[in-house]
């Protein structure tokens, strides 16, 4: 779930932000000392520190400033449990029935864009806001004052749980797209695997359980290192469904004048 693993990874950075600032004060290190190692400014030194996101490149930045094992504070992170937030069925529901309403979610919460902010780049009315931000409320997503301003009721890593209908709609259009990708002609050929396998239930699960290790550790290395460059995006789809027991499909071989 691409949604749900980038709200993880965000999550790890905010994490490891507070190491690092829980370093400093025991080490004395003031910010300014930091913006003098780093060569910026002490505003951007203290727009980092206590930023919301940050990039890869510049955390690696202020723990070699701080002296910190960058190694070993990722490894602390890695090892705590994160507790996910998952959609409930209702608010499934609702986002699978209005996408836009995902999307404004997505803006709000995730990118923290505030009401006025996503009223003025999308140019909505004030009153379709309103039914925005009372239709999350009513899902219990957040909780609105009596001046309008939202309190979010859910916080970090959140996603879709299993048997989304949104998940399901992603999976519906990707293979989808696979598909014509496959049959179109293309500069480049995408890398495919149909491999009809016989495993018991176990060994299939045991199949699963690594093949998401593996794909979640190159996921992480995309949004860590790749994410800001211009490289092509790649599209990764796996499947794996249990074939109906059914007579082998092998065409009768037949009488032809030629062939096309």
């Amino acid at each position: 779930m691409l949604f749900l693993f980038v709200m993880e990874y965000r999550n790890k950075v905010k994490t490891c932000l507070t190491f690092v600032k829980a370093h400093i004060k025991k080490q004395t290190i003031t910010y300014q000392q930091l913006a003098d190692r780093l060569e910026v400014s002490l505003l951007t030194i203290k727009r980092q520190l206590n930023a919301n996101e940050i990039s890869m490149s510049k955390l690696l930045a202020l723990c070699d400033a701080a002296g910190i094992n960058f190694t070993e504070v990722w490894q602390q992170v890695e090892d705590r449990k994160v507790q996910h937030t998952v959609f409930t069925v209702e608010q499934d529901l609702a986002f699978y029935k209005s996408p836009h309403l995902l999307h404004y979610f997505f803006e709000l919460f995730c990118e923290k864009k505030s009401p006025e902010y996503i009223q003025t780049k999308w140019q909505l009315s004030p009153a379709s806001t309103h039914i925005y931000l009372r239709k999350l409320e009513q899902l219990l997503l957040l909780k609105l004052s009596t001046q309008g301003i939202p309190t979010f009721l859910i916080s970090e890593p959140i996603g879709f749980g299993h048997g989304s209908l949104n998940i399901m709609k992603e999976i519906q259009k990707a293979l989808v797209d696979v598909s014509e990708k496959l049959i179109s002609e293309r500069d480049d050929e995408p890398f495919v695997i149909v491999k009809p396998l016989i495993l018991t239930e176990e060994l299939r699960h045991k199949m699963y359980e690594e093949i998401k290790e593996l794909v979640s550790r190159y996921a992480e290395l995309s949004e860590r290192y790749f994410s800001e460059l211009p490289h092509p995006v790649g599209q990764l789809v796996i499947c794996d469904y249990k074939l109906e027991q059914q007579e082998e499909s092998v065409c009768n071989i037949i009488n032809v004048v030629g062939f096309d």
